[in-house]
């Protein structure tokens, strides 16, 4: 398989325009036009996760930390990061980034560390409005319409919520006339043709619109298809940082702490809070989260689990009155990769791909 059609699809897993502005994501090493038969995912790109991948003769390195953070000045050896640009590059193995984009994205890292600690979520601990919406609509003889909903619901239209195959159809009169070199599939050439119709609309996500229209277009059956497509000023809900839930039960801080400990991070976590306060309704984000300690507090929770937090911002949580657990940044977003690479590893078996995660 081309890289090209394995990054189509990381890229429906975690839509770019969700990555915070300026973080480096995407491939950064690599050719799209390379074949893959062995992926290699990993959090880090850590000297000892690209030999690794170079030793076991991957072809793709997929990771949630970028290993570009700045533009380069020059590939000259001598520097860590660019020794291991250059040895990718040699060995032939791709290098594809899944950030903040990751974060933000449904099943990603923050969805991973919920259900690790049997987490029901509820929403999210801020909203992520870079998610843009399209309306495609599209005129279809009737006998097609459901076929062509189908095709295009197929391939990510018509999602609302938890809702998939949304659509709504008004019936018309459609005209046209056939010019000379066409195959009208309805009708005869130079002569005007009315058709009774209908207008299809569906929502599609930016990341999806190329495909959707494509699955559209093979669906259809003239051999010119009427389409429009209008931009949305809604946004995707179901896109943001961090996440709100709640555990089945009311617990203790202490007892929260012990389960954080048992299934997330096995070493020393740093908390805030009376272990002996009930504990329920957890706001959680993984690594780096200071930044949404207002928002943890603002949504309610009874604690806010992340990955690390500035001795500054823990003052200020415990000012708050916020119970806060930090895990460790890798181990908060060390569920999300893993399940990253089951996900893939379930998608490409049948094509023969292996697929592995990498401490």
């Amino acid at each position: 398989m081309k890289l090209a059609d394995i990054i189509h699809n990381l890229e429906k897993i975690a839509p770019p325009q969700l990555a915070y502005e300026g973080d480096r994501i995407g491939l950064q090493v690599g050719d799209v036009g390379s074949d893959v038969r062995h992926i290699v995912v990993a959090v880090d790109p850590t000297p000892a996760v690209v030999d690794f991948a170079i030793e076991s003769k991957a072809d793709l390195l997929v990771t949630h930390h970028p290993l570009i953070f700045t533009p380069l000045n020059s590939l000259a050896a001598g520097n860590i990061v660019q020794d291991r640009i250059i040895k990718l590059i040699k060995a032939g193995v791709a290098l594809y980034v899944m950030h903040t984009n990751y974060d933000s994205a449904p099943e990603g890292i923050n969805d991973s560390l919920a259900n690790r600690l049997e987490i029901k979520v509820t929403g999210n601990l801020r909203a992520n409005n870079c998610a843009r919406l399209f309306k495609i609509v599209v005129f279809t003889p009737v006998e097609a319409v459901e076929s062509v909903r189908d095709a295009m619901a197929d391939a990510g239209a018509g999602v609302i919520g938890n809702y998939s195959h949304c659509s709504f159809r008004t019936q018309g009169i459609g005209t046209f006339l056939p010019q000379p070199g066409t195959n009208p599939v309805i009708g005869n050439i130079g002569a005007v043709q009315s058709v009774e119709e209908y207008r299809l609309e569906m929502i599609v996500a930016e990341s999806n619109l190329d495909e959707v229209i494509d699955a559209m277009i093979k669906a259809h059956p003239y051999e010119e298809v009427a389409y429009d497509i209008y931009a949305l000023e809604n946004k995707v809900s179901a896109y943001g940082y961090g996440r709100v839930g709640n555990l089945e039960n009311p617990i203790t801080l202490g007892e929260f702490e012990n389960i954080v400990r048992d299934r997330i991070c096995s070493g020393s976590l740093r908390v805030v809070g009376s272990k002996d306060n009930m504990v329920q309704t957890v706001g959680l984000c993984g690594g780096s989260a200071g930044k949404f300690i207002k928002d943890a507090k603002s949504n309610g929770v009874d604690v806010f689990l992340c990955g690390e937090m500035s001795y500054h911002e823990m003052l200020d949580a415990d000012a708050m009155g916020l119970a806060v657990i930090a895990a460790g940044h890798y181990e908060t977003e060390k569920p999300g990769m893993e399940e990253l690479a089951n996900r893939l590893d379930a998608e490409y078996r049948d094509a023969q791909i292996l697929v592995e995660f990498r401490p």
